[in-house]
């Protein structure tokens, strides 16, 4: 394959992230709806919505029937899943503005991926083949997490989901004045949110063979790549640089690494844990919640103050494409 094949190889692909579906309408044939009677021209009732053709069922229609109940059927999961890894940043763009149709529903596909990833990594790896990928937590870790470190290992999706839930603000506060979809709502954000949870689901099941080899590595080389497809989905979702979506996601990052930690402080014994490393085993009930109280203190501060810079730094750079937007507003 020599270069210009590559070029147009490259070409088609760009093409089809921008547009995958090809809808034809078939205006022209008479229709009659099975269900309410009405007659029409096209490919749906516009009375009762349901779809030309429909007639007496058949094989066809048990196997559409079955395949509804795993995903797989109308808007396939796996196709979505599909477009979510090929099309990172442009299928989740068409959903927000209104093409439900490209997508298997985000929230019911993150509730199937999740429960899977469960079964197959809690259940069926370790006590149907004998395949344990538990990873002996280090004792210092032990120390300074407690307890929460043992919910993390078994809560590995519910983790993916509070930690997609905490970006929805600060990516809110970063990427408003986007070239693309500018002003996103906090539910446009959910949804954004519930898509890129999916897709690190989506790496941990097809990178799991790795965690035969070590258990560790793989969490790691999990969260190397979710975090490239972190950055790739929001550049192409919302359209900016790449170095102009690289510091706006720093300080969304930042923001739900210092979440994060502070919602460990307050489920854990983390200030004691860390006491104790240092060798301050004596520390009173009292000494220990003035810590905590002022470890939370701290941390509620520095977020308010991240989010603050963020959003000064973002108004100030994106001044000239809010005055034209005003512009165009009052015109």
């Amino acid at each position: 394959m020599n270069t210009d094949q590559v070029k147009e190889e490259y070409s088609r692909f760009k093409q089809w992230q921008e547009q995958p579906f090809d809808y034809t309408y078939d205006s022209e044939r008479s229709q009659h709806c099975n269900n309410c009677g009405h007659e029409f021209t096209g490919n749906y009732c516009p009375v009762c919505s349901q779809k030309a053709g429909a007639g007496r069922i058949g094989w066809r229609s048990v196997h559409q029937g079955i395949m509804d109940i795993w995903g797989l059927g109308t808007r396939s999961l796996l196709y979505s899943i599909w477009q979510l890894l090929w099309r990172p940043g442009h299928i989740i763009g068409d959903y927000i503005d209104g093409k439900r149709q490209v997508s298997f529903p985000p929230v019911k596909m993150l509730f199937i991926v999740a429960v899977l990833f469960s079964m197959i990594y809690y259940w069926f790896l370790p006590t149907v083949l004998g395949i344990n990928f538990e990873a002996e937590i280090p004792q210092d870790e032990r120390v300074i997490m407690g307890d929460f470190a043992d919910w993390l290992k078994t809560n590995y999706s519910w983790f993916a989901l509070i930690m997609a839930m905490l970006a929805v603000v600060p990516t809110w506060i970063m990427f408003r004045y986007s070239p693309r979809h500018t002003r996103h709502t906090m539910p446009e954000g959910f949804f954004i949110q519930v898509f890129l949870a999916v897709l690190m689901i989506v790496f941990s099941f097809l990178l799991l063979p790795l965690a035969m080899l070590n258990v560790m590595a793989y969490t790691y080389i999990v969260y190397c790549f979710y975090g490239v497809y972190y950055i790739i989905v929001y550049k192409y979702l919302f359209g900016y640089s790449l170095w102009g979506t690289l510091w706006r996601s720093g300080f969304v990052l930042l923001t739900i690494v210092l979440l994060m930690t502070l919602g460990v402080i307050l489920g854990s014994h983390l200030i004691e844990g860390m006491m104790k490393l240092q060798g301050n085993v004596q520390m009173t009930e009292e000494q220990a919640f003035q810590a905590k109280a002022f470890a939370t203190v701290g941390l509620a501060v520095s977020v308010i103050v991240v989010m603050a810079v963020g959003f000064i730094i973002n108004r100030l750079a994106t001044r000239k494409f809010r005055k034209e937007l005003k512009l165009n507003a009052s015109r």
